[in-house]
């Protein structure tokens, strides 16, 4: 009988005796787990995983995870995407690949399911699923059922989980600094007894002391490298933890055998000092990569935990998960925003850096939009709730991030093909060692041979696109820069043209009503009343600027909209009083496409011109003008030096883009282009060989951003744009742009950098042990050394926002 539950491998109480076949369980859950995976299939997960669960499987009773399923308690916690929902668990109890493995193909085989993706280092899943066909509380119970414990994510909990393996990982290193340190003791006593002399039974003596302080050193604190390549060999693959624990083995047992025979030198000394060593080095890795990640962990830890809300006339907090739409939300100076919503009362200054990188405060009074996240400085507000748990911006911005922290670059890739080779070479290179010294040398032979398995370095190799790209990932995320993946990373260092939309991208998108000219006998209030009933409904920044401008009146408004819709690169149109109105270009708004040529000559300034009119007859004009961005000219400077020509391409009227054009330093401009005519124009010149990268904002250029290479969106604070952009920009600054190429390249940079070293590292590094030159010890102090570097060097990447 097995010492352990097959499944979860906890001890047997020795009272307790289910057996199923020749496996023994600790407990029904365990062996309806085991059941439940063989059942369907599932086997391979007990040859996959690096040790056992852990956990025995919890109760999973109907009224147990009955609460899940409510919709009050899912609001703060369940996003609806793509017409499904999709909720984010911390898993606790996973170890291993396998464990990851296992988890997601149960929760695959649930009806509706259609995604799961399970991030091995933070233990977090996200599960996207048809609320039709399963239940949150199948989800999470079939989660428990295979023995983990599933709950809706908590970050207290994945810090409390981080700080848990590192504890674990410090107490193997502990174990170890004090067996190396009591060896090499006894070590100096052996060394000195070599020269001066020493009886055999006290060096005997000493070996057999040596022996008990290395055992649990190997078996203990060396575990974390024998169970990597034990496993890798399970599944046919070889390890980066594969030379480390043959070294380690090798030597051990070598010195077993001369401690039992008592001839000859035992080498417990370097294998307990290179196992304190490595695990320091991993240690202090654990550190370096857990800074890498921290903009994700300060990102979450920006969310309160609890809020103020007004109920019934008091002020109740509650915890934030509890907080609904439509609540009002009491925001006090110094107090960071809980949710998304509109200030209903109240003016204050906000402090908005983690969301779009701006370091300068902003004032923000009634109808003005807050994000979770956000710090109010100065006065009180009452905010309007909106946007509740995954829903809010924030929540948003940590998807993104996390999912592109996850991907892998192509370069990647390649490293990771060589990685698995090199590791194979390493192993006939030891044994070409050992054999050689054998020759020449047998008492230098396993010195020399241990010396090439532990200094060489794939970990290094492993690490140079991860690293990277896990601290491009935060620096971006920090400085207002989303980049969806590591393929886009690559693709931005291939751009060689950047075309821009002029409003929003190259002007302030917040256009303000200067001119309205009433034609016939109208009069401005009635050109600009009617242009705003329909206008209201509109997402452009002219239909609101015209909307914006009418409510500054304080006019009543007269007319009904029905069926009101936009047409994209035309204008807006809905039927008013019965009558169809329109607003937008003039061949929209008048039947038969009046020539702008034959409208009075002050309409030819440069500014932007929308008709309005009512079935096909023109009523009048309304004028809008739209202030250049700050730093717009340095940013288009800025990327024209870097070697990126830039094209602004454009729907409005050629006097108002030329003078944009000629304000920014644009290159090349093009207006009254329709959307098809802006993606047309992108496809030309990628059919010239340029690699185009498009900046827009996300209302008329959905076309030529899908056409594009790499697609731009510069976004509002409170709606992260269309799906299909590869990189969203938060901060509305036109300094970000070419930011965002300089992140980019870096990062390619920085990976490069990583794998040259890696690679002069290991040429540099194999030789000399091959030559007898390096000892197993300084072997040992070398192989972590290298990864750290790489670490360190990717860490370089924070620089560029000291730079900003």
């Amino acid at each position: 009988m097995s010492k352990g539950c097959f499944h979860c491998g906890l001890e047997i109480p020795s009272n307790v005796s289910i057996q199923d076949e020749e496996r023994a369980f600790c407990c029904t859950g365990c062996l309806g787990a085991w059941r439940l995976i063989h059942g369907l299939g599932l086997d391979e997960y007990y040859l996959r995983r690096e040790g056992v669960a852990g956990t025995r499987p919890e109760e999973n009773d109907r009224a147990a995870l009955a609460p899940f399923d409510d919709s009050t308690y899912q609001n703060s916690l369940v996003a609806e995407v793509d017409g499904g929902r999709e909720v984010c668990l911390l898993i606790d109890g996973i170890h291993c690949a396998a464990c990851v493995w296992l988890n997601e193909q149960m929760l695959r085989r649930l009806p509706g399911v259609s995604d799961v993706w399970i991030n091995f280092a933070t233990h977090r899943a996200r599960v996207r699923w048809n609320p039709d066909q399963t239940r949150l509380s199948e989800i999470i119970g079939t989660v428990r059922g295979i023995g983990y414990r599933a709950e809706p994510y908590d970050p207290t909990l994945g810090e409390k989980g981080r700080a848990r393996r590192d504890r674990a990982l410090l107490l193997r290193l502990g174990v170890a600094a004090f067996g190396a340190a009591n060896v090499m003791f006894i070590a100096v006593a052996l060394y000195a007894g070599y020269f001066q002399g020493m009886d055999r039974e006290a060096k005997n003596f000493f070996h057999w002391v040596s022996l008990i302080l290395a055992t649990p050193v190997i078996f203990y604190s060396g575990s974390v490298f024998t169970r990597g390549a034990w496993n890798g060999l399970k599944l046919g693959r070889l390890t980066m933890d594969l030379p480390v624990a043959l070294g380690a083995w090798v030597t051990y047992l070598y010195s077993v055998v001369v401690t039992l025979r008592g001839v000859g030198e035992v080498y417990f000394d370097s294998v307990t000092m290179f196992m304190f060593v490595l695990l320091t080095g991993r240690f202090l890795e654990s550190i370096a990569r857990g800074k890498a990640a921290g903009s994700m962990e300060r990102l979450i830890n920006l969310e309160p935990r609890q809020a103020v809300v007004l109920r019934d006339g008091e002020s109740v907090t509650v915890p934030v998960r509890d907080v609904r739409v439509g609540d009002r939300v009491v925001i006090k100076p110094g107090e960071r925003v809980p949710v998304d919503g509109s200030i209903e009362s109240g003016v204050t200054s906000v402090d908005e850096s983690m969301l779009t990188g701006e370091s300068l405060p902003v004032t923000r009074g009634p109808g003005a939009m807050l994000v979770a996240g956000t710090q109010n400085l100065e006065g009180s507000v009452i905010l309007m709730v909106e946007r509740i748990g995954e829903e809010t911006a924030l929540a948003r911005i940590l998807r993104l991030v996390e999912t592109a922290q996850a991907e892998r670059p192509a370069i990647q890739g390649v490293a990771d093909r060589v990685a698995a080779r090199f590791i194979a070479i390493v192993l006939v290179l030891a044994g070409v060692t050992l054999g050689y010294w054998l020759w020449r040398d047998p008492s230098r032979a396993l010195e020399n041979s241990v010396a090439v398995l532990i200094i060489t370095c794939p970990c290094a190799l492993g690490l140079g696109a991860p690293a990277a790209m896990l601290v491009a990932m935060g620096a971006g995320a920090r400085l207002g820069i989303l980049l969806k993946n590591g393929e886009t990373v690559e693709r931005l260092e291939r751009v060689t043209r950047v075309v821009m939309d002029k409003t929003g991208v190259l002007t302030l998108g917040l256009p303000r009503v200067e001119r309205i000219v009433p034609l016939g006998d109208r009069d401005e209030r009635e050109v600009l009343t009617l242009a705003a009933a329909v206008e209201q409904h509109s997402e452009h920044p002219v239909g609101r600027a015209i909307h914006r401008a009418f409510q500054t009146h304080g006019w009543p408004m007269p007319h009904q909209v029905v069926d009101a819709r936009n047409v994209p690169g035309l204008g807006m149109e809905g039927v008013v009083d019965g009558h169809l109105a329109r607003v937008g270009r003039l061949e929209f708004v008048v039947e038969g496409g009046e020539d702008l040529g034959q409208a009075p000559d002050d309409l030819k300034e440069a500014c932007t011109w929308s008709a309005c009119g009512v079935d096909g007859r023109l009523w009048g004009w309304i004028g809008l003008a739209d202030a250049i961005k700050p730093h717009a000219r340095e940013a288009v400077t800025a990327l024209r030096e870097a070697g990126l020509p830039v094209t602004m391409l454009s729907g409005d009227r050629r006097a108002v883009v030329e003078q944009v054009g000629a304000e920014t330093g644009v290159e090349q401009a093009e207006s009254a282009l329709l959307p098809e005519g802006k993606e047309q124009r992108i496809a030309e010149m990628q059919q010239s060989g340029a690699v185009v990268a498009m900046v827009g904002d996300g209302v008329n250029d959905a076309p030529a951003l899908a056409r594009a290479d790499v697609a731009m969106v510069v976004a509002n604070a409170t709606d992260l744009a269309v799906a299909s952009a590869d990189v969203i920009l938060l901060n509305r600054e036109l300094s970000t742009v070419p930011m965002v190429f300089t992140l980019a390249r870096r990062t390619l940079q920085i990976i490069r950098q990583n794998y040259r070293f890696s690679l002069f590292y290991n040429l540099l590094a194999i030789p000399l042990a091959m030559a007898g030159w390096v000892s197993p010890i300084v072997a040992a102090i070398a192989m972590p050394l290298s990864s750290l570097v790489v670490v360190g060097n990717a860490l370089r990447l924070r620089d560029l926002e000291k730079k900003k």
